[in-house]
């Protein structure tokens, strides 16, 4: 230890190390007390006062030591302050702001300064917070504030569980820096304005159109759409180019029309069940049928989405879109996980409540499942069906299974589309940065029952109630951007008219006798295949001869000299030269291993065709064999 080191009051050095920098800018932005004891230091080392010496649990003041009893009290103090901030970090989610249903809850014990000792006298004292400002000195009334807004306000974070300290330091700087608030253009303001009108008024348009029809609806959860489009925009952004989405019912049919594009004219039809004998034995089809589409980003890059079929119910999806985008990527030997994403849509009670949420998410990080990460959105509708969170699980949060990963989890106000706009953006970050899934959890409300057929007051009163009372996510986010002077009424107005007077468009089209499906093309390395071959194309011939599968076979018994076999490896392998020498009968796996040495030797691999590489995932090259 240098003498300066010795001669340093190391109760909280770095306490001290922060105050004394301040005190080199400027002397005024630290106590009187501080001033004090600085200006007694000369060139860095103390030229007059008391004479201070190292202090720890493992060295103790003795009876000649010189702390005064006003250095003891600061630095606990200090480690009090830096208590409350570890705590808002782990339990501030608890009281956040996220239910748009205004439920409150209790505060924690362990937020409340008073638990600490502070008194109003200390609100306005400096501390050390070298994460949140750049000074590394705050007072403790500017702390608190910077606490509230960053954990308690429309976001509620989850994340002292990882255990790798850098990552809990990422999310830290990312969150606290800028308060958990994403600073929105006007552009992007109006972005929102219009994917939540094009959300309230298909809703709006089947209920008026299709009285009594089952339809799931979307109505209260609205921020679903903004928030994939920005979703969609940011990950394009981030050089994805292919996203495989799966999800249930709740929503579906306002997922396909306005972010997968499919035509609303073939929605209305399905719901006029015009052509009966095409749907015959499909049941609700309309529920759970796939689609593609390919966007366009705002930026010019292009995305393939493909929403996968779920004719199974709620999360048996799940491993499905996880296995089509692992497959995409090793097609296209995209090894980093790079180019592609998986984006699931949850509903709270399936999600805490269904086995194959927890073996997905299990599969997570494993070398031979891992897909670089999934975006998965929880739709917290705060009703499974008919049954309320208190009776449906034994958990706080309907995420807390996802606690079992090294990865955060964000709670959101789903009527604050701008912290939506924040978690998503947060989110992809992260996940492209550390290769995990992210979890985020949209608290909101199902407006209407189970379906379009159910009344939700017989079953919660109280609930629906307070649902009644509430205006569409699009029409709550028009005040406020009325107030900041961003849009006018008349803009507002224009938008819902234009999509209005489309929807009747496509609901005429829809109604014309000779309407007809269009007809699905095939895309991507797709595109030209029409389900068989042509009537005038001949079989082609895949057979090998015998004699050729025989070599192919002892090829396969060849090890290199120096290779020790294991000993019960040895018959095996003389089972298979018997069979090449036609001494026994192929057995299954021996016949699937010629088929694949028929095609190795050949050098076959799926053709790429000019243009596609750049289209799709898909197209990528493959590593030469």
């Amino acid at each position: 230890m240098s003498e300066r080191q010795a001669d340093v009051n190391p109760v909280n050095l770095a306490f001290v190390e922060e105050l004394f920098a301040a005190y080199q800018k400027d002397a005024a932005s630290v106590a009187p007390e501080w001033r004090e004891y600085f200006a007694a230091w000369g060139n860095g080392r103390r030229v007059t006062g008391p004479s201070f010496r190292p202090w720890s649990i493992f060295n103790p003041p003795s009876s000649s030591a010189t702390l005064s009893g006003r250095e003891v009290e600061l630095g606990a103090l200090q480690h009090r302050v830096d208590q409350l901030i570890r705590n808002y970090r782990v339990r501030g989610h608890i009281i956040a702001r996220t239910n748009p249903l205004g439920l409150p809850h209790p505060m924690p014990p362990e937020l409340e300064p008073a638990r600490y000792g502070f008194s109003e006298a200390d609100m306005d004292r400096p501390f050390a917070c070298e994460t949140f400002a750049s000074g590394g000195v705050m007072t403790l009334r500017e702390i608190m504030a910077r606490l509230e807004n960053t954990y308690c306000r429309s976001i509620g974070v989850q994340f002292m569980h990882i255990d790798d300290l850098s990552v809990r330091e990422w999310l830290q700087r990312r969150m606290e820096t800028s308060e958990n608030h994403l600073l929105l253009s006007r552009a992007e303001q109006l972005r929102i304005l219009s994917r939540l009108s094009d959300a309230v008024v298909l809703e709006e348009f089947i209920q008026k159109k299709f009285i009594g029809a089952k339809s799931f609806s979307l109505e209260g959860s609205e921020s679903l759409i903004p928030l994939l489009d920005l979703a969609i925009e940011h990950a394009g952004g981030q050089g994805v180019r292919e996203i495989v989405l799966g999800m249930a019912h709740r929503g579906r049919l306002n997922v396909l029309a306005n972010i997968m594009r499919k035509s609303p004219a073939q929605i209305f039809r399905e719901f006029e069940d015009k052509d009966s004998a095409q749907y015959l034995g499909r049941g609700d089809v309309k529920y759970h049928q796939g689609y593609s589409y390919d966007w366009t980003t705002a930026a010019g890059q292009t995305v393939h989405l493909s929403l996968c079929f779920n004719p199974s119910h709620l999360e048996f999806v799940n491993p499905v879109a996880l296995g089509r985008m692992r497959a995409k990527q090793d097609r296209a030997d995209d090894r980093a996980r790079e180019r592609g994403l998986v984006l699931l849509i949850h509903g709270e009670a399936g999600f805490c409540g269904q086995g194959i949420v927890q073996e997905t998410l299990n599969l997570s990080q494993l070398p031979g499942y891992s897909v670089g990460g999934t975006l998965h959105v929880v739709l917290n509708n705060q009703v499974g069906f008919t049954t309320t969170a208190e009776q449906a699980r034994s958990s706080i949060y309907a995420t807390d299974v996802a606690k079992m990963l090294q990865v955060p989890i964000f709670h959101v106000n789903g009527e604050d589309p701008e912290a939506v706009a924040q978690a998503v953006r947060l989110g992809l970050d992260f996940r492209k940065t550390f290769r995990r899934d992210v979890v985020i959890e949209m608290v909101a409300y199902r407006r209407r029952g189970h379906n379009e057929g159910d009344e939700p007051s017989f079953t919660q009163p109280l609930l629906y109630r307070a649902i009644a009372q509430r205006k569409s996510v699009r029409d709550g986010y028009l005040e406020h951007l009325l107030k900041l002077g961003e849009v006018t009424h008349e803009e507002a107005d224009a938008i819902m008219q234009e999509r209005r007077a489309a929807l009747e468009k496509n609901l005429a089209e829809a109604r014309r006798r000779d309407w007809r499906p269009p007809s699905p093309v095939p895309a991507g390395i797709w595109q030209g295949y029409a389900g068989g071959p042509p009537d005038n194309v001949p079989e082609a011939v895949t057979g090998v001869p015998r004699a050729k599968l025989s070599q192919l076979l002892l090829e396969l018994t060849r090890l290199p000299e120096d290779f020790h076999l294991h000993p019960k490896l040895v018959r095996w392998m003389e089972l298979r030269r018997e069979m090449a020498r036609g001494e026994r009968p192929l057995d299954w796996a021996a016949a699937e291993a010629l088929a694949f040495a028929s095609l190795a030797v050949q050098g076959q691999r799926p053709p790429v065709r000019p243009g596609q590489r750049a289209r799709h995932l898909l197209a990528a090259p493959r590593r030469p064999p």
